[in-house]
């Protein structure tokens, strides 16, 4: 049976804490970001080594192309989006691959994304958002997959399922504790369906400008605690520069990744500045929070 992909992905985004290393003050005059580069260490050359870039392009202050250039690939990605709005604010994004092709459709309510949708010819895929705490922070999340296998002697339909519980607790606009559970189903061909609990509750919280500063995580079986942090360094209050950092056996952390930022003049909210700058911190660009920001 196949490990849910929101399961894998909410594993990854809660398993990190972050320490932040501040510049005098909260965040000031956020701004969207204009690049975004992530490196791996490199064991040989005792040095960091750049991954992947984030270029963003911008019109009515949403991104209206991201280009991802993969630098083991040597390829770039480029995703573009038209938007709907009505007064200012959005309410359908339409995205599309590199090859012109629609990959999504996604709905807004109140500005908010309300649900996602991409279909193919052997895959239906769908979010669906519930939100509290004001309509700024979803509190529950459905994914809904149906797939289809061609490639064998008789076609097989699979199926998964999965809901994504979240309490959020909000000072000032702003998360600062985020705890998650939920269930999830995986099933295909003839099984029956069969709804399993997630193996833990993932926690997260949050400095004084939303920024992702600790996550944790209690196994019903396994290690429970702390699994990575992030140090941040902030420069005339945005974020410029993180370390993510790993546990290893003998209790030392190993330096994993690392993000520097660069940004535009286009100014946001605080709490989209945050969730912004957590889609990149928190599992490269992780649903979890890129939904919350375009």
């Amino acid at each position: 049976m196949k490990k849910p992909i929101l399961l894998l992905f909410m594993v990854i985004l809660l398993a990190a804490a972050v320490i932040c290393v501040h510049a005098e003050g909260a965040v000031t005059r956020p701004r969207l970001v204009k690049t975004v580069t992530e490196y791996g260490f490199d064991e040989e050359t005792n040095e960091w080594a750049p991954i992947r870039t984030w270029n963003f392009t911008y019109e009515n202050d949403y991104p209206v192309s991201i280009d991802l250039y993969e630098t083991d690939a040597d390829r770039h990605i480029v995703t573009t989006f038209a938007y709907d709005f009505e007064d200012s604010i959005p309410v359908q994004r339409r995205t599309y691959d590199s090859d012109g092709a629609l990959v999504s459709v996604t709905e807004y309510r109140n500005g908010c994304v309300y649900n996602v949708n991409e279909e193919d010819d052997s895959r239906k895929y769908a979010l669906y958002y519930q939100y509290g705490n004001g309509d700024e922070y979803f509190t529950l999340v459905l994914r809904d997959e149906r797939s289809r296998d061609d490639e064998i002697a008789e076609a097989v339909d699979y199926y998964a399922e999965e809901v994504d519980a979240v309490s959020v607790t909000v000072q000032n606009g702003l998360l600062v504790k985020t705890v998650n559970t939920g269930m999830y189903a995986n099933w295909g061909g003839e099984e029956e369906k069969e709804w399993l609990r997630f193996s833990g509750t993932y926690t997260a919280e949050y400095d004084d400008d939303g920024i992702v500063a600790i996550t944790s995580a209690v196994h019903r079986v396994g290690p429970s605690g702390t699994d990575s942090r992030y140090e941040v360094t902030k420069t005339d209050g945005v974020v410029t520069e993180c370390v993510c950092y790993t546990p290893m056996d003998d209790g030392q952390w190993y330096a994993a990744a690392r993000f520097t930022f660069a940004y535009t003049d286009l100014e946001t909210t605080p709490s989209r500045y945050a969730q912004m700058i957590n889609s990149f911190l928190m599992g490269g660009e992780s649903a979890y929070y890129k939904y919350n920001w375009y």
